[in-house]
């Protein structure tokens, strides 16, 4: 069994949690957050230790992995810290906030012997394997148009998501996965990117408008946007157009795959993606499988988005990483 500790009691911790132990891969044998009550309640479930700081789960009784749910501008230090107690990561994304932070956790995953994973959850959803096989496959001829987009409405959320330091706003929270699903799927990166975005008074963006041009001659739009006033149902829509057919999904998580011999849809509704990364994250420790996300991924997605934010400061098209 792979003894787990838990970075971050939120919700994503306590999903990673249940379904870490339903693999019947891990042991949950710490649990750390800021909010002491609620890393107790969720050890407890598990008759793990509950500890208020990292440094005390890192300094308490031996882990092989940690999962970082912290809000990222915390995963710096977490990754650090990480590295330094030699245990296997998965760390949610984003990767963090800045290229010196991105830099940092670059090397020291590059320098450790252990597993680092991003956890891109659109990579280990069915209907976007799916996706992913048919475009690989050439079913669909040569990818020339993506159109992502994700609406989203909640009364209710973090506040550090809306501060510049720490969430960053929508292109933090949002694009790293658009970017992440669209260059896995094209097997391409973007060679320029342009934005517009809707900012709130902090500063930070609640919607963006962002196109980009990939090397393989694909052109993206990526839409993304939050309401904050309100409460209403997410809405998403993928597509991707070739040269002999087209890919949708929507979020329903129903595949549309129309090509010349005719269409398919596919309902994925069922599938259960966060257990499929955990296993999957555990036969990366065993060394049994590869080509999951890496910390290279997460640092790439990180570029395109801070490319996006500059585009919009210089109202004019940028280079990723330049």
């Amino acid at each position: 069994m792979i003894r787990l500790g838990i970075l971050g009691a939120g919700i994503m911790g306590r999903r990673i949690a249940a379904a870490a132990v339903d693999t019947g891969r891990f042991d949950v044998t710490s649990v750390a957050d800021a909010n002491l009550d609620r890393a107790t309640e969720l050890s407890g479930a598990y008759g793990a230790a509950g500890y208020r700081t990292m440094e005390e789960l890192f300094d308490g009784p031996r882990i092989d992995a940690v999962y970082i749910g912290l809000p990222h501008h915390l995963h710096l230090p977490a990754c650090l810290a990480a590295a330094r107690s030699g245990v296997h990561v998965l760390v949610d994304k984003p990767l963090c906030n800045t290229q010196d932070e991105a830099d940092q956790i670059d090397a020291a995953a590059a320098h450790s012997a252990k597993v680092w994973m991003v956890g891109f959850s659109y990579r280990f959803r069915s209907e976007w394997r799916r996706a992913h096989e048919a475009v690989k496959s050439g079913a669909i001829g040569k990818p020339y148009f993506v159109s992502d987009v994700v609406v989203e409405a909640y009364r209710t959320t973090p506040t550090w998501y809306w501060d510049l330091a720490a969430g960053g706003g929508t292109l933090q929270l949002q694009s790293h996965h658009a970017f992440d699903r669209i260059g896995w799927l094209l097997d391409s990166r973007p060679s320029r990117v342009a934005c517009q975005v809707v900012q709130l008074p902090s500063g930070a963006d609640k919607s963006a408008q962002i196109s980009a041009e990939y090397a393989n001659g694909a052109a993206a739009g990526i839409s993304l946007s939050f309401g904050l006033s309100y409460n209403a149902a997410p809405r998403t829509l993928f597509v991707v157009q070739g040269e002999s057919g087209m890919i949708h999904i929507d979020e329903s998580r129903t595949l549309h795959i129309a090509t010349a011999d005719g269409a398919t849809t596919e309902d994925h509704s069922a599938d259960d993606w966060l257990r499929r990364e955990l296993a999957e994250f555990a036969e990366a420790v065993d060394g049994t499988v590869t080509g999951y996300p890496s910390i290279t991924d997460g640092v790439d997605a990180l570029r395109c988005a801070l490319a996006a934010a500059r585009a919009v400061r210089l109202h004019s098209w940028v280079v990723p990483g330049e």
